[in-house]
C-alpha cells in the first residue's frame, strides 16, 4: 500500500490479517491503521476474540469449520488479488490505448499524431527535427500545422510541441465548459460538440473561420498561432458582422480568463519596450504572464495608455479603432467603436464583473441590445469604465 488506507480497506483485510495470511508489508501497515483508528480496532477485537466454548461442541466439527473458514479466507484473499491486479491492468490499458500514437512520413516530411489527449506521454520519433508539417487528429480538434512556424520563436520540437498539442485540447474543453456553466442562457451545445480543424499556414497573417459545416468547425490562421481561442469563439457566436463587442469578448475570455491561453507560455514579446509596460507594473501584473489575471491587468493598462495617451502608439492591433483593425476583417462604423481591441477586451472584463458574464454573453451573442443587457445605455457605461480604468491604474 502505497498511501493512507482506507478504514473500509482494512475492515476488508481484518480476516486475512487474523489468520496471518498477509504480507509483511500489509500487515506492517493494517498495525498503524489499528495503532491510529480506535473504531477499526474495536473491529479487530471483536473478530479476534475467541468464541465460548460450548458444552455440546464436537472437536471434529471445530476442526472442520476452521478448515472451511480457511478456504474461504484464501477464496477471499485470491478473489481480492485478482481484482487488484484486473485493476491495475485495466488502468495501464486505459493508459496505454489513449496514448497518442505517432509516425512520421520521409515523402511528405509529415508528422502523424492520432490519439486523443494523453499528449504529456507524446514521444516523437528520431526525425521529428527533420518534419516539416504536423498533422493531427484529436476526438476534439484536428490540427494541420507548417511546423517551422513554431521553430521560428526558437522553441525545441520536443519540448514545444507536446505541451502546445496539450494547451490546444485543454484550452478548447475550458472554454466549452466555462461558458456551459457562466452562460447558461446560450446554449452552445450543438456548435462546442463539433470537431475544430485547425490549419496554420506558412507566411500568412490572415484569420477565417467558419462554422456552417454539419460537424465541424473550420479555423485558418497564420503566424499569429496563438489567436486561435479568439477565432474559435468567434466561430461560436455565429457572426459575421464582428463589432468591438466580439473582438473584445474573445480576447477577454481566451486571455484574462483561459488558464490555457498560449501566450502565457511564449516569450517573444518584449513587455519592458511597451509603452504601458510602468503601468502594468503598477497595476500589480507579472512580467512573466504567469496567470490569466496577468492579462486582464495587462489590457487594462493598455486601455490606461490608450486613454491617455491615444489609439495610435504602437502596433495596430494594441491600439487602432476597432474599425481600422484588419486581422479580422471587422469594418462596422459608429463612434461606439472608437477603442482598440485590448481596449474593448477590457471594457468587456468591466462589464462581466459588473453585471455579470452571463448578460454580457448575451449581449455579445447579439442576443440582446446593450440596454437590456445592463440596463443602461452605452456612453454611461463608457465614461464609467474611462472613470475606473483612469483612477485604479493612473500614477
Amino acid at each position: 500500500m502505497t498511501e493512507k488506507a482506507s478504514c473500509e480497506m482494512i475492515r476488508d483485510l481484518l480476516p486475512l490479517y487474523v489468520e496471518h495470511l498477509t504480507s509483511p508489508e500489509t500487515e506492517k501497515e493494517i498495525r498503524s491503521h489499528l495503532a491510529e483508528c480506535a473504531a477499526c480496532r474495536e473491529f479487530y477485537e471483536e473478530m479476534s476474540a475467541p468464541e465460548p466454548v460450548r458444552a455440546e461442541t464436537i472437536p471434529e466439527v471445530d476442526g472442520l469449520k476452521k478448515v472451511k473458514k480457511r478456504r474461504a479466507l484464501v477464496l477471499t484473499a485470491a478473489v481480492l488479488a485478482v481484482a487488484l491486479i484486473a485493476g491495475g491492468l485495466f488502468a495501464w490499458f486505459r493508459a496505454k490505448q489513449s496514448e497518442p500514437a505517432v509516425t512520421y512520413d520521409a515523402d511528405t516530411k509529415t508528422l502523424v499524431v492520432s490519439g486523443t489527449g494523453g499528449y504529456d506521454r507524446l514521444e516523437l520519433p528520431a526525425e521529428a527535427n527533420q518534419a516539416k508539417n504536423l498533422e493531427v487528429q484529436d476526438d476534439n480538434f484536428h490540427l494541420s500545422l507548417y511546423l517551422p512556424v513554431l521553430q521560428d520563436y526558437g522553441s525545441e520540437l520536443n519540448a514545444y510541441l507536446p505541451a502546445y498539442l496539450d494547451r490546444t485540447d485543454k484550452s478548447l474543453q475550458f472554454l466549452r465548459d466555462y461558458l456551459r456553466q457562466n452562460a447558461p442562457r446560450r446554449d452552445i451545445k450543438a456548435q462546442a460538440e463539433k470537431t475544430v480543424e485547425f490549419t496554420i499556414r506558412k507566411n500568412s497573417y490572415d484569420y477565417s473561420y467558419d462554422n456552417t459545416e454539419e460537424e465541424r468547425i473550420v479555423i485558418e490562421m497564420g503566424r499569429f498561432y496563438w489567436h486561435r481561442e479568439e477565432l474559435y469563439l468567434l466561430s461560436l457566436m455565429n457572426t459575421k458582422n464582428v463589432t468591438w463587442q466580439q473582438l473584445g469578448y474573445a480576447w477577454y475570455l481566451s486571455s484574462c480568463v483561459d488558464p490555457y491561453y498560449e501566450q502565457l507560455y511564449t516569450e517573444e514579446t518584449n513587455w519592458e519596450e511597451m509603452p504601458y509596460y510602468e503601468t502594468f507594473l503598477r497595476g500589480g501584473g507579472d512580467p512573466e504572464l504567469k496567470t490569466p489575471r496577468d492579462f486582464k491587468i495587462l489590457v487594462d493598462s493598455v486601455a490606461y495608455t490608450c486613454l491617455t495617451k491615444g489609439m495610435r502608439w504602437g502596433t495596430p492591433y494594441e491600439s487602432s479603432p476597432v474599425y481600422e483593425t484588419a486581422f479580422f476583417r471587422g469594418r462596422p462604423a459608429g463612434k461606439e467603436n472608437e477603442m482598440s481591441v485590448i481596449m474593448a477586451a477590457s471594457f468587456i472584463a468591466w462589464l462581466s464583473e459588473r453585471y455579470g458574464f452571463d448578460k454580457t454573453t448575451a449581449f455579445c451573442f447579439d442576443a440582446c441590445s446593450f440596454e437590456e443587457a445592463f440596463g443602461t445605455d452605452f456612453d454611461t457605461a463608457y465614461q464609467s469604465w474611462s472613470a475606473w480604468i483612469l483612477e485604479t491604474y493612473g500614477a
